[in-house]
């Protein structure tokens, strides 16, 4: 009984040492989730109309050099859903194949969905995409989709809109996906997991997802990095540093879709 008694007061001591150390080692990510959410605003969810069908954008960038690129689209263009658009990115070395998207988009009956934006120069810059966003509406939801991937069926975007209008909480999302071509599953690990593992913001599954998805009114509200050249090429890697206060801000509100939606290509084709 005795030694019971000795191991239940150590226990509690144990208990009462542990608990401030834990508030201290956590106080910084709480003070910046904190501090962070009040900058931000939540106008780009409309009051009640969150249940509504929502509008999806789709920011390409693609060339001659993709391949793939006729597959890229028209995964984008058989999508049982009527609400979405494209905004195509090129530069003045990609003017050969405009007039191959407008007779990809004119032969499945689509071109009044897509509109282009010209990047001054001779490739597609981090400026232009931030500028395309900007030009979009406050609640219409940006799909990043690489050139060389593609969505994995007819129906991901009914899919998004059913996470979305599910609940105004829902801001951005990422999904699982298959490894072309091998067709094996990525490493889709929910964000929540990974975050009890590991605080550092950076890390997150988040930022290094293949299929990720924001509102606009949200990327519309992040502050211009001076430490970012918004001419250098644009790049993933480019737009995860941009982005990477919006997904801190987010954080709570970042769903992810265990279905998979998205064909990610490691052939190097």
């Amino acid at each position: 009984m005795e030694n019971k008694g000795l191991f239940q007061k150590l226990l509690a001591l144990f208990l009462i040492l542990l608990v401030p150390v834990f508030i201290l080692s956590n106080y910084s990510l709480f003070r910046s989730k904190h501090d962070s959410s009040i900058h931000f605003s939540t106008n780009f969810i409309p009051q009640n109309e969150y249940l509504t069908e929502k509008s999806f954008v789709f920011v390409l960038h693609i060339n001659d050099n993709d391949p793939l690129f006729e597959q890229n689209l028209h995964s984008i263009f058989s999508q049982k859903y009527d609400h979405y658009r494209v905004i195509v990115l090129y530069s003045e070395n990609d003017l050969q194949y405009l007039q191959k998207i407008k007779q990809l988009a004119a032969k499945e009956n689509k071109i009044h969905l897509i509109s282009f934006m010209e990047s001054q120069g001779s490739f597609v810059t981090l400026d232009t995409y931030c500028r395309a966003i900007h030009s979009c509406k406050d609640d219409e939801i940006v799909i990043q989709l690489d050139p060389n991937d593609w969505l994995a069926h007819e129906h991901v975007l009914t899919r998004l809109n059913e996470t979305y209008s599910g609940s105004p909480d829902v801001w951005l999302t990422y999904s699982q996906y298959l490894e072309y071509p091998s067709y094996r599953k990525g490493n889709g690990e929910p964000y929540i997991k990974q975050m009890l593992r590991n605080r550092n913001m950076r890390n997150i599954p988040y930022l290094s997802a293949h299929f990720k998805t924001y509102y606009a009114g949200l990327f519309k509200q992040l502050k211009p990095d001076l430490s970012v050249t918004f001419n250098r090429p644009l790049e993933p890697e480019t737009v995860e540093v941009y982005i990477l206060p919006m997904v801190e801000v987010s954080k709570n509100h970042i769903r992810y879709i265990d279905d998979v939606l998205y064909i990610h290509n490691i052939s190097g084709f």
